[in-house]
């Protein structure tokens, strides 16, 4: 067997605030919009907590918090680093650090809406 990376989803509790953060904020252009489910063109998804199938048997799975979302990074890339970061910080974007240098690049992480943690660095 085979298997090959399509898509990343991230399950949101509120549709229009994620699609503001993701397309107001962040800039990310939609490919596809089914109203409950935006895929952008970078190939992440989201899709609203509470419309995914089959519901009865996929409550059990849905957490309510951020205990799950810890474990995921959403990594973006911004050509202009300082200009993102003061923008976000501008916009009142919730920070985990600001900009540092790791020896492969510098980053700065961000929370999403949801609680979901977005690494935003720049191109080598």
């Amino acid at each position: 067997m085979k298997l090959k990376q399509v898509d990343t989803i991230l399950l949101v509790q509120s549709m229009e605030v994620s699609r503001q953060f993701y397309t107001g904020l962040l800039g990310l252009e939609i490919l596809h919009d089914w109203q409950t489910m935006l895929v952008f063109k970078e190939r992440l998804s989201i899709l609203q907590a509470s419309e995914l199938q089959p519901q009865n048997e996929i409550q059990g799975f849905i957490q309510s918090g951020t205990e799950a979302r810890s474990n995921v990074v959403i990594y973006l890339q911004s050509d202009d680093l300082e200009t993102c970061c003061q923008q976000l910080t501008a916009a009142g974007v919730r920070f985990l650090h600001g900009i540092i240098t790791l020896p492969w690049e510098r980053i700065f992480r961000i929370y999403d809406p949801d609680g979901y943690l977005i690494e935003i660095g720049e191109p080598h």
